[in-house]
């Protein structure tokens, strides 16, 4: 998606962009104010949105824990591109983006190769896997269970960021409801790690890898 911005603006002299849709808030002078993040990189943002201030004004953008003090570089309609004050991790503001699994089979092939060499060995576990092998296999599980369920919650993301991209067009229900709105958008988010998580075959490893922080806790917390 392709974004129209002033001629020689901070976003392309500075920092790669990041192209996204994400629910903010701006505080400008005890103001809080709803925009949208339309693009994003270390050093600045092009953010949307009804009351923000001119060029050379300063503002604070905030997201959920997140926020970073900006000036606004130049001024556009409802679009402002701002500069930061110092450099913002974009994956934390994007709430991170996992890394591509390998899919070689090389990583499955030594754990088969790990397996067979620990069932010929005459140790505990070697003798326990012999043994096991004798036995009934228990019923089959639903074949490719997970993937439906990550293509379900996949489909359920989707609908949700239909319904935020509904919302947020309307300017006094952003004003009346912007919290609630990136509310929204952080179920979306979440929605989506499960979804990779549950399509991912070392699901240990992805979960590692999340940049929402609070979401990666609470998966990794110990059963009561």
């Amino acid at each position: 998606m392709g974004e129209i911005e002033p001629e020689g603006s901070v976003e392309d002299r500075v920092a790669p962009r990041t192209n996204l849709l994400l629910a903010a808030t701006a505080e400008v002078d005890g103001r809080s104010l709803p925009v949208r993040i339309r693009n994003l990189s270390e050093t600045g943002a092009m953010v949307e949105g009804a009351g923000l201030p001119e060029a050379g004004m300063p503002l604070v953008l905030m997201r959920g824990d997140l926020q970073v003090a900006a000036t606004v570089a130049w001024a556009a309609g409802g679009r402002r591109g701002v500069r930061f004050q110092g450099p913002t991790p974009v994956n934390e503001w994007t709430g991170g983006k996992p890394k591509a699994i390998d899919c070689t089979g090389l990583r499955d092939q030594r754990r088969v190769d790990s397996i067979q060499a620990e069932a010929r060995s005459e140790t505990p576990m070697g003798r326990a896997l012999r043994a096991s092998a004798t036995r009934e296999p228990p019923a089959p599980a639903l074949p490719h269970l997970d993937k439906r369920l990550a293509d379900e919650l996949g489909y359920v993301q989707r609908l949700l960021e239909g319904l935020g991209d509904e919302l947020i067009a309307d300017l006094l229900l952003i004003q009346r409801h912007g919290k609630s709105l990136q509310s929204l958008d952080l179920v979306g988010q979440i929605l989506g790690h499960v979804s990779t998580i549950l399509r991912a075959e070392d699901k240990a490893a992805v979960v590692e890898e999340i940049g929402m922080e609070d979401l990666r806790a609470r998966l990794k917390r110990k059963a009561i």
